[in-house]
């Protein structure tokens, strides 16, 4: 099997696997304990708290079809492409937990609604049940469902894919407002879980809610984020035009061509210097490895980078009137 293709097939299970675990988390811990911790499940949460049909995954399925289209007509075929699978492996894996018995019951049960299996205690029977949906459950959804939402998340995006979502609001307010996903991501998600406190009146879940938050946002930290990183790749080979054209017309990299001297012989080379994200590396590194196994390459890893294509290297400076 070509690499290439292993490779895409290893992130299209990635992708599948990240949303199958977000859909758990959601359903098992956060529905039944209304946890409303944002995205489209807190909205779900919201609305289905105040109808008495149980109809949680079909919101969650009316939602996510709603702004996978519109990404799809603000941002373009290529965020929809890209969320596509996420998103029909969401509904699907919602409407799996949320209809099936067993997972219904481990709902009910972590969210401190039902009563757990009968255990046998030296030979005695015990049924612990749970009166009220008590601060330990709540805690208990709100940390066990952030890990796997988290989790689930971050195998999405090391997958090359995305959750679709509220992501689409998150994107259209980086393009318009130039605000950045990170910080649009913790305001759209303060708002779904204000507006649950408010219109839900249920102050302990909420809490737990945002616990959930953190959890989630530290999962992410440690299985996505650390593991990102830019690199910057000085190239020496015969075929650095063609190089060059993949890396600006494939990666969407800007390029710069540096004229050096070869220190044995004088000869005159061409380094090509590319700087792109981990996410691209592999991309690039088997392109070299195709069109020029004999180039000479160097990868270097860089702790950040500034300008067009990463972070902003914009400060703002306050300066103080006398």
């Amino acid at each position: 099997m070509p690499k290439k293709v292993y490779k895409q097939i290893i992130n299209y299970i990635l992708v599948v696997l990240g949303t199958v675990l977000l859909a758990f988390g959601a359903v098992v811990f956060f529905s039944k304990a209304e946890l409303v911790a944002g995205g489209i499940s807190g909205i779900a949460i919201i609305i289905q708290h105040f109808v008495s049909v149980p109809i949680y995954d079909y919101l969650v399925a009316a939602l996510t079809i709603f702004f996978w289209l519109l990404g799809l007509l603000l941002i373009g075929k290529d965020f929809a492409i890209k969320t596509l699978l996420s998103s029909l492996v969401y509904i699907g894996a919602t409407f799996l937990f949320a209809r099936i018995e067993v997972f219904n019951s481990l709902a009910e049960q972590f969210a401190g609604i039902s009563s757990i299996n009968k255990v046998l205690i030296n030979g005695t029977e015990f049924q612990m049940v749970y009166t009220d949906a008590q601060v330990g459950n709540y805690m208990l959804c709100g940390i066990f469902g952030g890990v796997f939402v988290g989790g689930g998340v971050a195998l999405t995006f090391l997958g090359g894919g995305s959750t679709g979502g509220v992501d689409v609001l998150q994107v259209l307010l980086n393009k318009y407002f130039r605000i950045k996903e990170s910080i649009s991501s913790f305001i759209i998600d303060a708002i779904i879980i204000i507006i649950g406190m408010i219109a839900m009146r249920m102050w302990v879940p909420a809490l737990c809610g945002i616990l959930s938050c953190f959890v989630s946002a530290i999962l992410i930290e440690v299985v996505y984020i650390r593991n990102q990183s830019s690199y910057q790749v000085d190239i020496i080979s015969e075929k650095w035009k063609e190089i060059n054209e993949f890396a600006q017309t494939e990666l969407d990299r800007g390029t710069t061509i540096i004229h050096a001297e070869g220190g044995y012989k004088g000869d005159e080379r061409i380094i090509l210097r590319v700087v792109f994200n981990k996410t691209q590396y592999e991309k690039l590194r088997d392109y070299i490895a195709v069109v020029d196994p004999r180039a000479f390459v160097t990868f270097t890893q860089t702790n950040a980078v500034y300008g067009e294509g990463f972070k902003s290297n914009k400060k703002s400076i306050k300066i103080k009137k006398k």
